[in-house]
């Protein structure tokens, strides 16, 4: 984040406790790394020291592999408007499908996951190590007090689909770095093509790559294998797409509680307001069905505009928009801002909250999900290239797991 984008609400001591951790570690305030400072002083109760050791830690714990030469242009890539089942696979381009392996990936047997399996570790687009921070965590608890444990999950359009100035590799590599650094439970990802899927898959070995589709264009769902237990996943392709827009849905247990997971892509631009309307009624009535037992956690890049959401209904009684249960931080609003991203290059400045997360409690006594911290990611611009990972910021959500004891 840049160092305009931080609101630390007046507090000069938070902002002083930033500084001083940008300067004890070599991070540059005004390169965007204040935002990585604030993110492990919250996880320390803003203990300078303790942060400090929790960074060079995980930048001890990183590690580094030779990096891919060179990654083929995607520029046929971007779809056109036609149904995922006719559209040509891509020659030479991997394939990915529930239940089947990338060519060339490591099998089943050897710990990969059915979809496309990870292998090694990746290098930091930057250069730098990338650092780590836990995110499940369990607090201990007396009898009859709530017990808590913790998860962490992102969710970004990583815009696969452009391929300006041949940057895919260095900006799917961005984001797997980030990954590595806010080490989240679940990832949620649209606009993933299979060559930057490669590229993941390689490069985050500690994940279950599960693809919603194999051609084109398509979401993923990524699960940390030590923290999240999969039992199931499907997809649901909306009826009127024109665009392959699907609902991609995993049923996990993770943090002592069953959740069910579900990432999509709804149509984009204003052209498709309607159609866009009824996926997102389709995808509120799969989380108002969902399990009983079961918390629903529904996002992702759903182009979504608020009166929007007023025509399919509004929300459904028991769903709540995460981005305001988290007191809707202005600095975590705007997800996607030509004001501030120029990967584009649009003539226009806008700032659109379109990518969004949704969740629905688990009905009864079952554990309670509750959101603990919403912020942005992917605000700093890549050596490189110069540009930003994606047109999209991410978003990164802490959530708490709260279940009486007896």
């Amino acid at each position: 984040m840049a160092n305009s984008d931080i609101d630390f609400s007046g507090n000069d001591l938070q902002y002083s406790a930033c500084v001083e951790f940008c300067s004890v570690t070599g991070l540059l305030i005004e390169e965007g790394d204040i935002g990585l400072a604030q993110f492990y002083l919250e996880d320390s109760g803003w203990n300078v020291n303790i942060a400090i050791q929790k960074y060079r830690q995980a930048q001890s714990d990183a590690h580094l592999i030779e990096e891919p030469d060179s990654v083929p242009d995607p520029a046929a890539k971007r779809p056109k408007t036609s149904d995922a089942s006719s559209a040509p696979h891509p020659a030479g381009a991997p394939s990915a499908s529930v239940g089947t392996p990338f060519a060339g990936a490591p099998s089943a047997s050897a710990g990969a996951p059915s979809t496309g399996a990870p292998s090694a570790g990746a290098p930091s687009a930057s250069g730098r190590k990338p650092a780590s921070t836990k995110s499940t965590s369990t607090s201990k608890s007396s009898s009859g007090t709530p017990s808590q444990q913790k998860f962490r999950l992102i969710t970004w359009n990583i815009d696969g689909l452009d391929s300006m100035e041949h940057t895919l590799q260095e900006r799917t590599m961005a984001v797997c770095d980030a990954v590595k650094l806010y080490v989240p439970d679940v990832v949620y990802l649209q606009e993933v093509i299979p060559l930057s899927c490669g590229l993941i898959s390689s490069s985050l070995p500690d994940y279950k790559l599960i693809v919603g589709g194999q051609q084109d264009y398509f979401t993923a769902v990524l699960l940390k294998k030590t923290t999240v237990q999969h039992l199931s996943d499907d997809i649901e392709p909306f009826p009127g797409t024109v665009m392959q827009r699907k609902i991609q849905t995993v049923q996990v247990k993770c943090a002592g509680a069953d959740l069910t997971l579900m990432c999509s892509h709804l149509e984009s631009t204003k052209d498709f307001a309607t159609e866009r309307v009824k996926q997102l009624k389709i995808a509120f009535e799969h989380m108002k069905t969902a399990a009983v037992h079961n918390a629903v956690i529904f996002g992702g890049d759903l182009n979504l505009r608020d009166p929007e959401v007023v025509k399919a209904g509004g929300l459904p009684s028991g769903v709540s928009d995460i981005w305001q249960l988290s007191g809707a931080p202005p600095d975590a609003k705007f997800t996607w801002d030509t004001s501030q991203n120029d990967n584009l290059r649009l003539p226009f400045k806008v700032k659109c909250r379109f990518d969004r997360l949704y969740l629905r409690q688990a009905y009864g006594s079952g554990p309670k999900v509750v959101p603990e911290r919403f912020s942005l990611i992917g605000k700093k611009r890549l050596p490189g290239c110069r540009r930003f990972p994606s047109d999209h910021w991410g978003i990164v959500c802490d959530f708490k797991v709260e279940e009486e004891t007896k």
